[in-house]
C-alpha cells in the first residue's frame, strides 16, 4: 500500500515501537491509517502535497474581462498540473442549444491558464448570455514536495489514532510510568491543529 506524506517507519520511530507484519498494530493497518489521515489533512487544508485529480468542477462565467487574457475563472486549487487529455483533464463548455458539454482542451485559441495560481482564462465568451454553470473543469493539482510540518502532523495523527484504538495497552509499550499519555495526546493535537491552521488555503467565493 502506497503512502505519500510519511512512512510506517516514521510512525515507528516516533512511537519508539516496532511495527512489522506481525506486530499489533501491523504494517498494513498503519498504512491504512496513514492513507486516511492524508485524505483528512487534504480535506482540512484544502490543498495536497501529491497529485490529486479534481473532477467536474463547475463554474459560472463572471462578467469580467481581462484584456489580452479573457474571462477569468478561479479554480478551487492552485499549483495545477499541465493539462493533459491523456490524464483525463478537460475544459468543458455547456452548449445550451444541444444540452451537452463540449471539451475545448487542446484548442488553445479558446483558453489560457496560470497554473501556479489556478486561474483559467476563457476567450470568446465576453458577450455570452448563458453564464450560470457554463464551465466544467477536470484537472490535477498538488505540490511535489511534502513539507516537514505536514509530515510531522500526519505522524502525530496516526500515532494518536493508534493509541486511542489500542484497547489492549499491553500490546503497545508505553515506556514506563514517567510518560503521561493524555498529556502527550493533547500536545500532539495542538501541534496538528496549528499546522492545519497555518496551511489552510483561503478560497475566494
Amino acid at each position: 500500500m502506497v503512502t505519500y506524506y510519511c512512512s510506517v517507519a516514521d510512525v515507528s520511530d516516533f512511537l519508539r515501537v516496532p511495527i512489522t507484519s506481525t506486530t499489533t498494530p501491523n504494517k498494513t493497518q498503519v498504512e491504512k491509517l496513514i492513507n486516511r489521515k492524508e485524505e483528512e489533512i487534504e480535506r482540512r487544508t484544502g490543498h495536497a502535497w501529491r497529485t490529486i485529480q479534481k473532477a467536474n468542477e463547475v463554474h459560472d462565467l463572471p462578467l469580467i474581462y481581462t484584456f489580452g487574457w479573457g474571462t477569468p475563472v478561479m479554480l478551487q486549487h492552485r499549483n495545477i498540473k499541465d493539462f493533459d487529455a491523456g490524464e483525463g483533464d478537460k475544459i468543458e463548455i455547456w452548449k445550451g442549444g444541444s444540452s451537452e458539454w463540449e471539451n475545448i482542451l487542446g484548442n488553445s485559441e479558446w483558453y489560457d491558464i496560470n497554473y501556479q495560481y489556478g486561474k483559467l482564462f476563457l476567450r470568446g465568451f465576453i458577450f455570452s448570455i448563458l453564464r450560470k454553470h457554463r464551465v466544467r473543469v477536470t484537472y490535477r493539482y498538488g505540490d511535489s514536495t511534502v513539507p516537514g510540518d505536514i509530515k510531522d502532523a500526519i505522524i502525530k495523527m496516526v500515532a494518536t489514532e493508534i493509541i486511542n484504538t489500542s484497547f489492549r495497552m499491553d500490546k503497545l509499550p508505553t515506556g514506563g510510568s514517567g510518560i503521561d499519555i493524555q498529556y502527550s495526546l493533547a500536545r500532539w493535537k495542538e501541534d496538528i491543529d496549528k499546522t492545519v491552521h497555518d496551511r489552510t488555503e483561503i478560497m475566494t467565493i
